[in-house]
């Protein structure tokens, strides 16, 4: 069981970390900060955020609070979580050689990257936050990389799920920009704009239906992982529904 005030310290970095990502995209608006920097600051302040966010809520979890908690959701999103990273272990295991999902091919890759690639795909499903600290480092030497992005910015969506509204909206744009960078490094990467599209469906209710509608075909049109898909293709009847109303 966690100690109170080891929570309530968590609680505190929580919401000063999350705070320095929203001044930190503030000092970039304003040109007060070069790329480099904000990018080194933004992976850094991101991913110990989500070890920050993750701690929490299995603190609360420990500690048996009477919060609601949304247990289908929660307990489906860390099933995609763990089913990707299944896919993922197979895949690596199979494509030596072969172009990565949004990337160069692996043996063009410096040894560590790809090293520290595998890590983390591995270790998706078994420790996220662990998983997110490797995609970090990747991102630490290429700040363009489609999966770190990609993934890094999904794990940050998740482990904010519990957290109160404000913290959880930081996070939410935290996770979206990391999303949407990795749309812009690679088009054609289907990964971020599947998880757009569970999060604008199931953690943001200001989505629009369009916006939502959206980001389901950018994902089905691409060529998704098949437990990317199954998701995904889920959601469409529900976004059929709200747009004829």
């Amino acid at each position: 069981m966690i100690d109170p005030d080891r929570l309530a310290a968590l609680e505190e970095e929580r919401d000063h970390l999350l705070r320095s990502i929203e001044d930190l995209e503030a000092e970039r608006a304003a040109g007060d900060i070069d790329e480099i920097d904000y990018e080194g600051l933004r992976d850094a302040y991101t991913a110990r955020a989500a070890e920050v966010l993750r701690a929490i809520s299995e603190g609360r979890a420990s500690r048996r609070r009477t919060v609601e908690r949304d247990w289908p959701r929660t307990l489906a999103l860390w099933a995609v979580v763990a089913a990707l990273a299944i896919g993922l272990g197979v895949f690596v295991a199979r494509s030596s050689g072969q172009r990565l999902p949004g990337q160069e091919l692996t043996g063009g890759l410096p040894g560590d990257i790809s090293a520290t690639l595998v890590e983390a795909r591995q270790l998706l499903g078994v420790d996220p936050a662990r998983s997110q600290a490797l995609y970090t480092e990747v991102l630490a030497q290429r700040p363009r990389h489609p999966e770190a992005l990609a993934y890094s910015g999904w794990l940050l969506a998740i482990n904010s799920a519990e957290a109160s509204d404000e913290v959880r909206e930081l996070a939410l744009d935290t996770a979206r920009r990391a999303l949407e960078d990795s749309i812009e490094a690679d088009p054609q990467y289907a990964d971020p704009h599947c998880f757009l599209a569970i999060i604008s469906a199931n953690f943001d209710p200001d989505s629009s239906t369009d916006e939502t509608r959206q980001w389901v075909e950018g994902c089905l049109d691409r060529s998704p992982p098949n437990e990317l898909r199954g998701l995904v293709a889920a959601l469409v009847p529900g976004v059929d529904e709200a747009a004829d109303r």
